[in-house]
């Protein structure tokens, strides 16, 4: 099962301003129509560019979730998915945001996609 497929109370409120957030990356970063497809689908990419990676690090730093000294803000995560994804237990979450905060990268993009991909995976596990 997806991660989409587990979004649980999402207002259409709180959805309209994420994709706001998501198209504001996307243009921010001059994300081409393929690839802005791809994030959509929260399906891993096989050889994600840059601007991909970056993407993530941009929505991180909309919703609060990126510190700034670039490293994941995890109280705020912690809320953001219990609230997308209720039926995550803040546990396994707690543990995910611990393992996936500790993968070594090489910039704030790199960051940012290896824990979103991490933390995708974990969630599905």
């Amino acid at each position: 099962m997806g991660l989409n497929e587990q979004v649980m109370s999402q207002s259409a409120a709180d959805m309209a301003a994420f994709k706001q957030m998501q198209d504001g990356c996307i243009k921010e970063l001059n994300i081409g129509t393929a690839e802005a497809a791809l994030i959509a689908t929260d399906k891993p990419v096989a050889n994600p560019t840059e601007s991909y990676k970056c993407y993530h690090n941009c929505l991180y730093k909309k919703m609060g979730m990126i510190n700034a000294d670039g490293k994941a803000n995890n109280d705020a995560i912690l809320k953001i998915i219990t609230t997308r994804y209720a039926k995550a237990p803040v546990d396994k979450v707690k543990a995910l945001l611990t393992s996936c905060g500790a993968a070594p990268s090489t910039n704030a993009c790199d960051y940012a996609y290896k824990f979103e991909m991490c933390m995708i995976n974990g969630l599905k596990a």
